[in-house]
C-alpha cells in the first residue's frame, strides 16, 4: 500500500515538532529504506536527487506549501537561528505497519546533528537504490 507523501511529511513534522525541512527529508528517506528492508517495496513514490554527499527530495517544498497545517517559522541567520516548519493540525492516519517503521526512523534521527543524520542516510546500503528507483 502506498501512502501520501503529504501524510508522511505531516506525521514527521507533527511528531518531531518544529524542525528544518532538511531533517524531515532525511527521516522520510530513512523511513523509505527501512520499510523497503522489511517489506520489499517502496512506500512512497518520491524522487530523490543526489549531490556530493547530500540529497534533496524533488518537489518537497510543494508537498508542504499551500497546506495551512504546515506553519513556517523564519530563522535569523545573523543570530544562528535556523528556520523550521511545524505541523499544527491533528496528525494524519498512518496505517500501523507504516507507522511502526516511521516511528523507528524518527527514533533513529532524534538527537543527531544534521551531518550525522545525513550520513546515516547516504551511507545506508539502500541509498543508491532509493536514488535510482523509477529511472528508465
Amino acid at each position: 500500500m502506498s501512502l501520501s507523501p503529504v501524510d508522511v511529511a505531516a506525521y514527521v513534522f507533527w511528531k518531531m515538532g518544529c524542525i528544518h525541512p532538511f531533517i524531515a527529508s532525511r527521516v522520510i528517506a530513512l523511513y523509505e529504506m527501512l520499510y523497503y528492508e522489511k517489506n520489499g517495496e517502496w512506500p512512497l513514490s518520491l524522487k530523490y536527487v543526489a549531490g556530493p554527499g547530500v540529497f534533496y527530495i524533488e518537489g518537497f517544498k510543494e508537498i508542504i506549501s499551500g497546506n495551512e497545517c504546515f506553519v513556517t517559522k523564519e530563522g535569523d541567520p545573523v543570530r544562528g537561528i535556523h528556520g523550521c516548519i511545524e505541523y499544527r493540525c491533528n496528525p494524519p492516519e498512518i496505517p500501523p505497519e507504516h507507522r511502526k517503521v516511521l516511528e523507528d526512523a524518527i527514533k533513529r534521527a532524534i538527537g543527531k546533528e544534521l551531518g550525522e543524520l545525513n550520513k546515516l542516510v547516504v551511507q545506508h546500503p539502500l541509498y543508491k537504490s532509493l536514488l535510482e528507483r523509477g529511472r528508465v
